[in-house]
């Protein structure tokens, strides 16, 4: 994806992203990763280096069952570390709003409002 239309689609995502709380970050090739502040362990826990939080790549690709025009695709790890991801359509790129809404379900923490003003996730104060 080298284009202008490309790199304008990819920054709206982004936006779009980020005014739903979202952190997310462009790199080569159209993949864009995301991840939920939220969900992130907050360094006081022992396994805070090892968690990986919640996280998701997107990537902007031409669909060629529409005539190779830019989609956004969910990019889900292979069975090893050395297969490519396997990539699942998620809506056509223009659609940057939808796409946003989607990524934002799959990485929302439910309850963390209400956790966060009962004193945590069971209530506890």
């Amino acid at each position: 994806m080298n284009d202008a239309t490309g790199h304008r689609l990819v920054s709206a995502l982004v936006e779009e992203l980020q005014a739903r709380g979202l952190v997310a970050a462009v790199y080569r090739g159209g993949v864009v990763r995301v991840l939920n502040p939220a969900a992130e362990p907050d360094g006081s826990t022992p396994y805070a280096r090892v968690s990986p939080g919640l996280r998701q790549e997107v990537r902007c690709l031409p669909n060629p069952d529409d005539g190779g025009v830019l989609w956004w695709y969910w990019a889900w790890a292979g069975p090893t570390r050395q297969s490519p991801p396997d990539l699942e359509p998620l809506c056509p790129a223009t659609e940057t709003a939808r796409a946003a809404d989607r990524i934002a379900k799959v990485l929302e923490v439910p309850f963390a409002a209400d956790a966060a003003s009962h004193g945590g996730p069971c209530g506890d104060r």
